[in-house]
């Protein structure tokens, strides 16, 4: 008698295989997802190292063509007497020409300030060179008038070893020589043959955080780069380290250290170089080399590398 053969039996997984199965994946994944992080934190440090050389060479081109840097901001154009028009700008705007931006910089009128037509358009349209890509691209300073929003920007310019304001000393490559508000300052310009430090021991520009939101209401004004008076970091504490002094009713973002002056603010001003960076923070020097900077530096040595003419030796990092 002809008997048909039968069809294999097809066994599925039972449910403790499937959890085997599923555990296994998880904890691949457990395994894989910190390396992934590491990985793109890897990527967004090497773009934010790649702009402050951009930076970096930018203030070496503003002191080929005019034979200093920048001014760090500037309230008339003729800083250094007070006189010639409310300029009302920042370093960022002389380095323009130097980053791919002459377009902004042709439209841009030097006798008018950041917040008045058409320099406000221009301050508040973002670049990439303005922004690591570790904090908040394209973010946006907001002081409580739409008139003044500008954007903000996470690399600023070294102003010295402690407060902000060192009226009349020239500790640093930039800096305030005489003044009694931040809106009433006559800043200096340096030369790099001024830098007797050494250049390559020497801070030209650092790292800022941004607040983690912007409030117009309470308008933190740190990483506010196109504004005159605040694009600056002092070597006040160690990187992501020590606290940052603003004005009354500024510190929007508490998740940041910060405290609130309302008498003395204008001499006592600081913001101290921080990143969402693991571990420290880019800075470039005045030679125009990038360096990451650790947490762990000890103070004094990251002070007397924000000094250009101390005399003083720099120890390891």
């Amino acid at each position: 008698m002809f008997r048909q053969p039968r069809s294999p039996q097809h066994r599925g997984f039972t449910l403790i295989e499937l959890l085997v199965v599923i555990a296994i994946i998880g904890v691949l994944v457990g395994l894989l997802l910190p390396a992934v992080q590491a990985a793109r934190e890897a990527a967004r440090r090497a773009s934010c190292t790649n702009n402050m050389k951009q930076w970096g060479l930018a203030m070496h081109l503003h002191h080929d063509a005019v034979k200093h840097f920048p001014y760090f901001g500037q309230r008339k154009n003729d800083p250094e007497t007070n006189t010639g028009g409310d300029a009302n700008r920042s370093f960022a705007v002389s380095l323009w020409p130097y980053l791919e931006m002459l377009d902004l910089y042709s439209r841009y009128n030097l006798n008018k300030p950041f917040h008045q037509a058409p320099n406000q358009a221009l301050s508040q349209t973002p670049a990439p060179v303005y922004y690591c890509a570790s904090d908040r691209p394209n973010a946006m300073f907001r002081g409580g008038n739409p008139t003044y929003d500008v954007c903000r920007g996470n690399y600023r310019v070294n102003f010295g070893p402690s407060v902000g304001y060192h009226f009349g000393e020239r500790v640093a490559p930039f800096g305030i020589s005489s003044g009694n508000a931040f809106n009433n300052f006559v800043p200096f310009s340096t030369k790099l043959s001024q830098v007797t430090d050494g250049t390559s021991a020497t801070l030209l520009m650092a790292e800022v955080r941004f607040p983690a939101f912007d409030d117009g209401a309470r308008p933190d004004v740190r990483g506010s780069l196109l504004t005159h008076w605040a694009p600056f970091v002092t070597a006040a504490a160690p990187p992501n380290s020590g606290t940052d002094m603003l004005r009354s009713g500024r510190c929007s973002d508490t998740s940041l250290p910060c405290t609130e002056q309302s008498q003395d603010f204008f001499t006592r001003i600081r913001f101290v170089a921080r990143s969402q960076h693991p571990g420290g923070v880019n800075a470039v020097l005045c030679d125009g080399t990038v360096k990451f900077f650790p947490d762990a530096i000890d103070p004094g040595v990251w002070q007397e590398l924000s000094t250009m003419n101390s005399g003083n030796p720099v120890g390891a990092w």
